[in-house]
Order: C-alpha cells, then structure tokens, then sequence
C-alpha cells in the first residue's frame, strides 16, 4: 500500500512514477527535519547554562556542517537525476501519432465542463458561437461534413483505457482549473487559448472531473463524471452516442 494509502485510485500510466516522486521527496524532506530536530535537541542539552555560562560566537567549526549540507544536496540531486526528471520527461512527452490517440476538446464555463468528441472519423467539424443552445452546447455545425458525427456533451467525459487521450483546453468565461486526479491530470483551461493535456488511463473505472480554480460563486458545482471503458465498451459506446444524432 504504502503512499499510496493516501492518494486518489493511480490509474493512468504515469501515476505511479509521479508518486515515487512525491513519496521520495517527502521521505527526504521527513528525514531532514529529524535530524535538525534532533541536534536542535543536543543543542539545548550541550550548550546549556550550568555546562557553557559564558557565550561564545566564533561559530561552528569542523567537518560536520559541511558533511550535513553535503547530505541535503545529495538527496537532492539523486531524487532529480533518477526519479523526478525521468518522470517529468515521460509526462511532458506528447503521445506519438503511431498510438492514434483519442483527441476531444474540453471547454470550461462557469459552471460546466463542455466536451467535444470528433466522432469516427477522428476530425473536428466546425463551431460557431451563434449555434450554441441547450440542445448544442458546443454550437456544432451540423452542415459541416466533418461536423456530421462529431458528439457534444456537458460535464461527459468517457475514454478507452489503453489508448492516449489528448485534451484541447479552453475557456468561455474564465480561468478553470481541468483535473482528473485519477489520470495525475491537472491543466488550467484560459480564456482566449488552447492548451492541451494528455494521459493514458490503464484500466476501466469511473471518477470525477474537478476544478481546480476557483471560478465563482458556484465553482462546487463544477463537477463532471469521468469514465473509462474497456476497447470493446468504449466502441460500443461511440456507436451508441452515434446513433443519437440521427434521432
């Protein structure tokens, strides 16, 4: 168990090394402060007024203090060196064209998650401002050939596992903070830009969609549910929400 105790459900394929990373940090972190705790103990105890009655400043002097920082540095750089910048270099790398991975965009809004799913044909038809609705919250244009399958839904977000997601991020109104704490997925969604995000889940589950920025008065609202299905359920599913169109 371990770390991981404490920690939401680690599903995707980065998870576990970005809590190795988290976990080592703390451990360091943990061992330096009870070994400060502890001289600050001998401290008292040796420097104490019936032992030492007259102050002295010409310091510290011998090995110890450099062998001391010596330590702090050297945790330090084995952490970096072969733990947080391997795992830093393999979150921040972009899923290769050859794995077809899932594109959908994501666009925030006080108090939603808007979800845009290209369709079968994996290309993004157009959308227009004026279309949106209730019934087409992303305003797809449905005349749009490439816009013909494209799917639009609110505060959905449902994945193959397996296979690399990447999310184009926007926002209509605000800062929004995109995070799905399963995936180790956090990216703010900023008005007048895109950004992306990526993550491959590694098995079949159900959490949720947070924001983590506070955007407003109803940001506890902002909560949308996010799905991952097997290869054979996320086809099903696409044919499924498919065939809703036609309707």
């Amino acid at each position: 168990m371990g770390i991981a105790r404490f920690l939401p459900q680690a599903a995707s394929v980065d998870a576990a090394a970005l809590d190795t990373v988290l976990l080592q940090v703390h451990t360091h972190v943990i061992v330096l402060a009870a070994a400060w705790s502890l001289l600050f103990v001998w401290l008292l105890f040796r420097f104490r007024r019936r032992r030492q009655p007259l102050a002295r400043y010409d310091g510290v002097s011998g090995v110890l203090p450099a062998v001391a920082i010596g330590a702090v540095i050297l945790g330090d750089v084995l952490i970096l060196a072969f733990s947080a910048l391997p795992a830093w270099a393999a979150r921040t790398t972009p899923p290769s064209l050859a794995a077809q991975p899932l594109e959908v965009r994501v666009i925030g809004e006080q108090f939603a998650w808007n979800v845009h799913y290209p369709g079968r044909d994996g290309r993004f038809g157009i959308t227009r401002p004026a279309l949106i609705s209730a019934t087409n919250p992303l305003g797809i244009d449905r005349t749009d050939a490439a816009a013909a399958d494209d799917i639009g839904l609110i505060n959905l977000l449902t994945v193959p596992a397996g296979r690399p997601v990447i999310v184009h991020l926007s926002s209509r109104d605000m800062v929004h903070g995109f995070t799905l704490l399963e995936m180790r997925v956090k990216q703010d969604a900023t008005p007048g830009m895109t950004t992306r995000t990526w993550f491959t889940a590694t098995h079949p589950g159900e959490w949720q969609i947070g924001c983590s920025q506070l955007c407003g008065l109803g940001h506890y609202r902002m909560v949308g549910r996010f799905t991952v299905l097997s290869a054979a359920d996320w086809d099903a599913w696409l044919t499924k929400e498919t065939a809703e169109l036609t309707r």
